[in-house]
């Protein structure tokens, strides 16, 4: 890869190396290594993300011995949407209660 600094002149540094010349308008070559590279990693981040769908496997990036983690997080957090929720209708109810007597 390359990066243009002057157009009228076909003036290019090769951010990598750190080299500037003169660019050749007809033999244009692209390194897609550092692309393939970001690729794969943009294709595990997207298995582990399917994967998550399954609560008995483990993040891409966690601790060894973790199977079952998405089942407990999702415990946790349904519990704590219920305890929040239970709450809330308690207190509209206790709201309502004292307005009627």
């Amino acid at each position: 890869m390359y990066v243009l600094i002057d157009l009228d002149e076909n003036v290019a540094i090769d951010p990598e190396l750190g080299v500037i010349g003169e660019m050749d308008e007809y033999n244009i070559t692209a390194n897609l290594a550092i692309m393939a590279d970001r690729l794969d990693k943009l294709e595990n981040i997207a298995d582990d993300l399917f994967e998550s769908l399954d609560p008995m496997t483990t993040p891409l990036i966690t601790y060894p011995n973790r199977e079952g983690i998405y089942r407990n997080l999702g415990r946790v957090s349904n519990f704590t949407y219920g305890f929040i929720f239970g709450m809330l209708l308690a207190a509209l109810l206790a709201l309502g209660l004292k307005g009627v007597m």
